[in-house]
């Protein structure tokens, strides 16, 4: 598996720890990110060079 898949369900994991309404708004974030990502090539690497950021700040 790799690097990122296990990054992928550990976050997955800690969500499905949260209450309800914080699970339903990181699905909502999430669904808007995928939004924004598909909305043109410039606009997915933005959210890919965002997350990254994020990422390194963490």
């Amino acid at each position: 598996m790799s690097t990122i898949n296990a990054e992928y369900y550990q976050i997955k994991g800690m969500v499905s720890d949260m209450p309800a309404d914080e699970q339903a708004e990181v699905a909502r974030v999430e669904a808007q990110v995928i939004e924004i990502a598909k909305s043109s090539q410039s606009a997915a690497l933005g959210v890919m060079l965002a997350t990254i950021k994020l990422s390194l700040e963490a």
